[in-house]
């Protein structure tokens, strides 16, 4: 097909190198050549389609959001290969491998997914709140004033503007990252399972990490994400345990009747605490010295799911979250968050950066596994939760 088109393009090239003009039989072959030349074209960018279609409907695919069931043993086997050769089996088209001076292998985005997925799973206030993938940072549209109308007028008088005032939300791009050495031998000998372990490890300590940020040590602005719990957090509501330094269930149905504004009721809550807070409320007993909260039905605690509930609310535990004696010494500190998922918003960078490195530190028999993750998380809708915080002394 190449031939007959360059044999085409040079019949053309003759009759357009006639000087004088061109006959009517020369005109309508060339009309003709031009003709034949562009189905040539469409035909052969057809069948270049189907070839690169046909090319990735062969592919193994660990996309989120695939619909296909991911068997483990296809993933441990795409770890193997890569752990064996940086490389796994579908060829360079799918992946970033840089260079032996430029320090390694990227791992294939497919097992990156895999690993976005672990991380997503680790306990924590991800589960509680709006998390977003970008590949930018990103400005959102925010009502800073809410509108309140006081009085109406009268059919045809004039009436009086309620103003609204808009500000914006801007994510940033805050990186962790990590790094494990481990012998070229360990690397050679147990390559499925060990660089599994370490890459997983790698994500729970990234989740961790941010986990703390979101909920107490972020620093806000450009310097860190907002944190959640934060008493003095514009726009949120506040409610106050009835006794000092004490936290009882009544005081959550208090925060959930009396201190969210009706119009809000009905989102996606959950209750978000510490496992010392949790613990206090499950010890609380009733009038018959019996638990407050009775486990659910099965026959063991180790048998029960990991997200119980509190009034028909999930309870959410971050390890990161406040201390109830945390929460005892600083009345700006709440113990528990009833947190709607669309008032806080994480914004995370994918894919996750990992990296195999068997050079840089190959003089002293080690291979370097690298990772990197960006994240962010903002106050977007305050008025839609509420802080229980601890009466003070």
């Amino acid at each position: 097909m190449s031939d007959t088109k360059k044999t085409l393009e040079a019949e053309l090239r003759g009759i357009l190198e006639i000087e004088g003009s061109l006959t009517d039989e020369q005109c309508a072959r060339v009309d003709s050549i031009e003709n034949e030349i562009e189905t040539i074209e469409t035909e052969a960018r057809t069948a270049a389609a189907r070839e690169t279609a046909e090319k990735r409907l062969k592919k193994t695919s660990f996309g989120i959001g695939d619909a296909r069931t991911v068997k483990q043993e296809d993933i441990n086997e795409q770890y193997a290969r890569w752990a064996l050769t940086g490389q796994e089996s579908r060829g360079l088209g799918d992946q970033l491998i840089t260079p032996d001076t430029a320090g390694g292998y990227a791992v294939p985005l497919d097992l990156q997914n895999e690993l976005v997925k672990k991380m997503n799973g680790v306990a924590g206030i991800r589960q509680a709140v709006d998390v977003r993938n970008y590949a930018f940072d990103v400005q959102i549209a925010q009502v800073a004033d809410r509108p309140t109308i006081v009085d109406f007028t009268g059919e045809g008088a004039n009436y009086d503007a309620v103003g609204v005032t808009f500000g914006q939300v801007r994510s940033y791009a805050f990186k962790s990252a990590a790094e494990s050495y481990v012998s070229e031998e360990l690397a050679q000998d147990a390559r499925p399972a060990v660089v599994q372990e370490i890459l997983e490890a790698h994500a729970e300590a990234h989740s961790l990490f941010f986990d703390g940020q979101y909920a107490v040590n972020g620093a806000g602005g450009a310097n860190g994400p907002e944190i959640i719990f934060n008493s003095t957090q514009t726009g949120l509501n506040v409610t106050e345990s009835a006794a000092v330094d004490t936290l009882v269930l009544a005081d959550l149905i208090s925060a959930y009747y009396d201190g969210l504004p009706a119009q809000y009721r009905g989102g996606s809550f959950s209750w978000v605490m510490h496992p010392t807070v949790e613990s206090v409320l499950r010890k609380e007993l009733d009038g018959n010295d019996r638990l407050a909260l009775q486990p659910q039905a099965v026959s063991t605690y180790a048998n029960m799911p990991s997200s119980n509930n509190i009034l028909g609310i999930p309870v959410i535990i971050s390890t990161q979250a406040p201390t109830y004696a945390d929460a005892q010494a600083s009345a700006a500190v709440p113990a528990c968050m009833l947190m709607d998922r669309s008032s806080y918003r994480i914004f995370d960078r994918l894919p996750m950066t990992t990296q195999r490195d068997e050079f840089s530190k190959g003089s002293e028999g080690k291979v370097v596994f690298r990772s990197k993750f960006r994240s962010d998380g903002r106050w977007l809708a305050p008025y839609r939760s509420v802080a229980i915080k601890l009466k003070q002394a």
